[in-house]
């Protein structure tokens, strides 16, 4: 089985806590072999920073939150495909230094992910750095790389629930189920059943990862519909069907 996997470095970079990290968005896809790219920390402080590189698998939790998770915790992982080095990192005042992010392809058929957290540390002595914690907590600057890894050979694959009543409307809850990230076109049509009339509204595109789901709320316009239908239509593939759901207004 063939697998590609291309690297696209977004040029965005991350600024904060006087340094500076690009770039923190990393995706894979389509090619073959080992690849290796660089990450550019840069320190804009007066003093001396060390600099270390951690490894995170992440958990989504409800709502999109993504929770660092201990790496190769969870199937998704890239723990025995992805390295780093070095991991750890001393740059001088404005000065730039780069750690390499390297990976070895192993055949899988669902996409992976990983998180790299960039933490900066002071040059300082055990004794000062005791010193420096007190009875507080010292919180340690850190910026987030996300790595996402991608397949050609991964299905994508989505399902839409029939939607709950609330007191505003309705909820309608998109799940990815496949093994691809999911970027949805979700279409709301209100129908008139005694004339077929057919009202489009609040069309929205969600972006899902695997295993995650998404719940859109859905406000009904005004009508004079006697009776009426909501069927909630989904576009997530050229090469798929389109997936719908209705049920009849009270």
């Amino acid at each position: 089985m063939k697998y590609l996997f291309l690297f696209f470095f977004f040029s965005q970079s991350l600024f904060a806590q006087d340094f500076e990290v690009s770039p923190v968005l990393i995706e894979a896809n389509a090619s073959q072999g080992r690849f290796v790219r660089d990450v550019m920390i840069f320190n804009h402080t007066d003093s001396p920073k060390i600099f270390n590189v951690k490894e995170y698998d992440f958990i989504i939790e409800e709502g999109g939150k993504k929770m660092p998770a201990e790496f190769g915790s969870t199937s998704h992982t890239l723990k025995g495909e992805m390295n780093i080095s070095p991991s750890t990192i001393l740059l001088q005042p404005n000065e730039k230094g780069y750690f390499t992010l390297s990976i070895e392809p192993v055949i899988a058929s669902k996409m992976k992910w990983a998180k790299l957290s960039v933490i900066a540390e002071n040059e300082v002595s055990v004794l000062e750095e005791v010193t420096s914690l007190g009875a507080g907590v010292k919180i340690k600057p850190a910026i987030s790389i996300m790595v996402y890894m991608h397949s050609d050979e991964a299905q994508p694959d989505a399902e839409i629930f029939t939607p709950e009543k609330t007191d505003l409307g309705y909820d309608v809850r998109i799940a990815n189920t496949g093994d691809a990230r999911v970027k949805a076109k979700v279409t709301f049509l209100l129908t008139n059943i005694l004339t077929g009339e057919e009202m489009e509204f609040d069309e929205e595109v969600v972006n899902l990862l695997p295993g995650v789901e998404k719940t859109l709320s859905i406000v009904i316009p005004e009508h004079d519909y006697a009776k009426a239908m909501l069927s909630v239509l989904m576009d997530y593939s050229p090469n798929a069907d389109l997936k719908g759901v209705q049920t009849i207004l009270n």
